[in-house]
């Protein structure tokens, strides 16, 4: 058979690529190989893949773990932080209460200033004692004090005169 060159060329790479093929084909699915030891060796791939993946599983859960002891903590730190709360709104309750007291308190004492500051407007004693100062602002000192005078005199006079006899 006479062919052209380039046909013989395409004939004999089409060829190859056929065997080649074939032989890719027979490797893969173990067709010309010792199908046993391919078994094999697919199995030990497999254990091993599942080997890395059990490894990342493991750190998964560990990580996962720590991640639950963190979550409790922090769950523990705040039902801490609410009985604390409570606490100070219990405390700010009863202090409001005294707060309320305290102005009532400071209310009473008030009016009763006021009370107090009108008593001597209004008391009779203290009018009367209010009076008479004024009266004794109204008068002379000087002749108050001359008439005390003379009389200290006249009565310093009488005890001489008595003790004499």
């Amino acid at each position: 058979v006479f062919l052209p060159t380039d046909a013989k060329r395409k004939m004999t790479e089409e060829e190859d690529n056929f065997t080649r093929e074939v032989t890719e084909f027979n490797d893969e699915y173990g067709l010309t190989s010792n199908r046993e030891l391919l078994i094999k060796k697919k199995a030990k791939t497999e254990i091993n893949d599942l080997e890395k993946e059990a490894a990342v599983l493991k750190n998964e859960m560990e990580t996962m773990e720590h991640k639950n002891v963190h979550l409790n903590a922090l769950q523990l730190q705040k039902n801490e932080l609410k009985q604390e709360l409570f606490t100070l709104k219990s405390e700010l309750k009863d202090l409001e209460k005294l707060i309320k007291e305290a102005e009532g308190t400071m209310k009473a004492l008030e009016a009763e200033k006021v009370q107090v500051t009108e008593k001597p407007q209004t008391n009779p004693e203290c009018l009367r004692l209010k009076k008479e100062l004024e009266n004794y602002k109204d008068d002379d000192w000087e002749s108050i004090y001359e008439t005390l005078r003379t009389e200290v005199e006249i009565l310093v006079q009488e005890y001489k005169q008595r003790k004499r006899i």
